[in-house]
């Protein structure tokens, strides 16, 4: 009965050495994946500030400032690829979900296997865009900017929205919407500029580099916490690999310890009954 035990253990043992190098590995590919997306952050947020902040003044020089009459959102959905990093993928998913129920959804439009996965079979869905590897792609976000603004003018929407993973830091990563269209765009200074060519001709140039350029930033947040998340799952699922191991090792020389001890044990009785 002992030795099935211990072999049992041991078995036990080697099973979560093989499941700890795995975690471990996935640990540090998230780590190393990290400080590109990291570097990569900042210069797009500096960019987007930018963009906005030129849109504004723009936006207050049209003659005939577009309006938004149409009724419902477009909505765009991003979550990660894979999974193994925690509840990150299902807290999105869960608060997109009360989203839609809440909100008059004219469109959705998807952005990772998970968010597809989860809303593919809605009446509202539209498309799904998915498998960005390391890093969100500029020339994949264009496209998806592309199809969710041809898809609020098809259903006349009047906004567009993102649900992605805002980065509190790297312990938090909370889902939080954003609105891409219509934006509060009042220009409070009020001064008047001189534009050539007009603002007329120019100002969808800069709404779809606001909208690229959100799409982006937001993607970049979202795989960033999902790198997060995943490295902190992977830590943790390691480290209780090792405490059970620890655990299981001191259970193995228990039960080998008692082994040995019944098996002298047995060994006197057997001399002392061949001597009696």
């Amino acid at each position: 009965m002992s030795k099935g035990k211990l072999r049992a253990i041991k078995q036990r043992i080697e099973s979560t050495e093989s499941t700890m190098q795995i975690t471990k590995a996935m640990q540090m590919v998230a780590t190393a994946k990290l400080k590109k997306v990291e570097r990569g952050l900042p210069p797009i947020k500096e960019y987007e500030k930018r963009i906005f902040n030129t849109l504004k003044v723009v936006h207050n020089s049209l003659e005939y400032p577009p309006s938004n009459n149409g009724e419902g959102e477009v909505l765009i959905i991003i979550t990660a690829d894979m999974g193994l990093c925690g509840a990150f993928n299902s807290e999105i998913i869960r608060y997109a979900h009360k989203y839609v129920e809440q909100n008059n959804i004219k469109g959705i439009i998807t952005v990772g296997i998970k968010a597809e996965k989860a809303f593919s079979m809605h009446k509202a869905f539209s498309k799904a865009f998915s498998r960005y590897y390391d890093t969100p792609d500029l020339d994949e976000v264009a496209v998806i900017w592309d199809e969710a603004y041809e898809k609020l003018r098809e259903v006349n929407a009047s906004s567009l929205k993102v649900i992605y993973a805002k980065l509190k830091n790297i312990l938090v990563q909370l889902p939080e919407t954003k609105t891409i269209f219509p934006l509060d765009v009042e220009d409070e200074s009020k001064e008047n500029y001189d534009f050539e060519p007009s603002p007329e001709e120019i100002y969808d140039d800069l709404l779809n580099s606001w909208g690229i350029s959100v799409l982006l930033s937001t993607a970049y947040e979202t795989k960033l916490g999902e790198l997060y998340s995943r490295q902190n799952a992977m830590k943790n699922a390691t480290d209780n690999a090792v405490d059970l191991i620890e655990k299981l090792t001191l259970e193995k020389n228990k039960v080998r310890q008692s082994t040995i001890t019944r098996e002298i044990i047995e060994i006197v009785n057997g001399a002392e009954a061949l001597e009696g």
